[in-house]
């Protein structure tokens, strides 16, 4: 019998948060009350000392909630203990009331994509997140664990299950509740075309044990969730249904870019609590396990022609998760894997049986992605916001994805383009020069390694100053930028 995870502490109330970034510190510091607890992202605390001891100030403040990225839970070549271990370890260190992390791929076929791709919706891909939630909990504290739904942008041909089927299987074989994403709800409904209201209708929702809200943007005929926008009104509309089923949940905006004055997020969080506030009393739910035989299989959809054997096997759903049916997965993700992180882009007849256009924009959002993750590692080039972004396209445009550490090898190519510039060159020589302290790198191949040995260096900034940054022994030691008075 598989025995259902823990509630979360926060489920049952209407506590609304928001994801904690730097360009809302000094508002939220200033103002504490103004949320009830906070969301830090988890690959941000391991990438970045100076993150990681933010979070652990503000967790004397708020609840925090770590927030995973990159564990993917849906590979079905299994997950990196030793990244599960290191988030195991930041939510004890927060004493973090709940983790979350997705129902998604970020590696296939030993490449790193470097961004959230979507699952086939099969019985074979709930039994991967299943199997790698079970590893995954013999890391992490015994709090609950939640997983979100994903945006899809590249759709597999022949899915077997309707999306809210799909997420129904996940939560009943890893007795975890979901982190429902109804921004990402709003995304998938537009782009396929059917009414939002009855694809969310589709989902577990008495497994719902928190939400996310977040904006976007139409481009190209393509609805994308940028965490750059301001809260449509039918994501706050979707949110209104959904704690009308439920009863009061937590609820988390999310904003990761272009932010607006504070202002105009408090008041997208005052929508969201009152639309908290209006949801009738939660009822006492019963929530399903698994004992005896599995659920009833679906009716299988038609596959489409172009699929390799073993992934026609793997689209069909075989009735027990047998090995041909987990090699078929892990043959599916490495063929999307490969189709979105080659250096040049596949001709629209390399990309069957997936959709040529899916795979295009799947490949430009990944460039963009590149971009996002590399500037907060270059925290006094990125002061200057738009020029770091132009540059930062040009960089990760003109060379391959690195096959490890991806984001630090792509910040010390745009801190050294920057330095050739005279007006962000005394930024971005510090920012490299920290990051040098941090890693070694880049080899032949592009990739960069934690740097084990000590470290000291100095270099002269434009104007004759002179920074020096000293790091002793150990990937995690702390580096230390001394700069003297001339």
């Amino acid at each position: 019998m598989l025995v259902p995870a823990p509630r979360s502490p926060l489920s049952g109330t209407g506590a609304v948060g928001v994801g904690f970034r730097p360009e809302l510190a000094a508002d939220l510091l200033s103002a504490p009350g103004a949320v009830d607890f906070v969301e830090v992202v988890a690959e941000a605390c391991f990438a970045s000392p100076a993150a990681r001891r933010e979070a652990s100030a503000i967790a004397r403040i708020w609840p925090v909630v770590p927030h995973g990225v990159k564990l993917s839970l849906g590979s079905a070549s299994g997950i990196d203990m030793d990244r599960a271990r290191r988030l195991g370890a930041l939510c004890r260190e927060l004493s973090a009331p709940v983790v979350s992390e997705h129902v998604a791929f970020v590696r296939g076929g030993g490449r790193e994509i470097g961004h959230l791709t979507a699952l086939p919706y099969t019985l074979e891909a709930a039994r991967a997140v299943a199997k790698n939630v079970a590893a995954a909990r013999r890391a992490l504290p015994d709090i609950p664990l939640l997983l979100e739904n994903a945006a899809c942008t590249l759709r597999f041909p022949g899915d077997a299950l309707g999306e809210g089927d799909f997420y129904a299987e996940v939560v009943a074989r890893t007795g975890c509740d979901l982190l429902l994403d109804v921004g990402n709800v709003y995304a998938n409904a537009v782009n396929a075309g059917v009414d939002p209201g009855e694809l969310l209708g589709s989902y577990p929702l008495e497994r719902v044990a928190m939400v996310h809200i977040a904006g976007g943007a139409v481009e190209h005929g393509f609805y994308f969730d940028t965490h750059a926008h301001p809260v449509p009104a039918p994501v706050f509309a979707l949110l209104a249904q959904v704690v009308a089923r439920t009863g009061p949940l937590p609820i988390l905006l999310e904003r990761d870019g272009d932010f607006p004055p504070f202002a105009a997020l408090a008041a997208e969080i005052a929508t969201a609590r009152a639309i908290a506030r209006s949801a009738p009393s939660r009822p006492t739910l019963t929530r399903p396990t698994l004992a005896g035989p599995t659920p009833a299989e679906p009716t299988l959809a038609p596959i489409r022609p172009g699929l390799s054997a073993s992934c026609a096997t793997l689209l069909q759903n075989s009735h027990d998760a047998s090995p041909s049916g987990a090699s078929a997965l892990t043959e599916v993700q490495a063929r999307v894997a490969e189709l979105l992180t080659s250096p040049v882009d596949p001709p629209p007849e390399a990309v069957a049986p997936f959709d040529a256009e899916d795979v295009a924009r799947s490949r430009a959002i990944l460039q963009r992605k590149r971009v996002d993750d590399a500037l907060p590692l270059l925290p006094r080039l990125s002061s200057h916001r738009e020029a770091a972004a132009r540059l930062g396209v040009r960089c990760v445009e003109a060379s391959p994805r690195a096959p490890s550490l991806t984001a630090v090898a792509d910040a010390l190519r745009i801190a050294a383009a920057a330095v050739d510039d005279a007006r962000l060159a005394p930024e971005a020589i510090v920012d490299r020069l920290l990051l040098r302290a941090r890693f070694v790198g880049p080899s032949g191949d592009g990739s960069v390694r934690p740097r084990l040995l000590p470290f000291i260096r100095r270099e002269r900034l434009p104007g004759g100053r002179v920074v020096w940054a000293i790091k002793g022994i150990g990937s995690s030691a702390e580096v230390r930028l001394i700069e003297p008075r001339r």
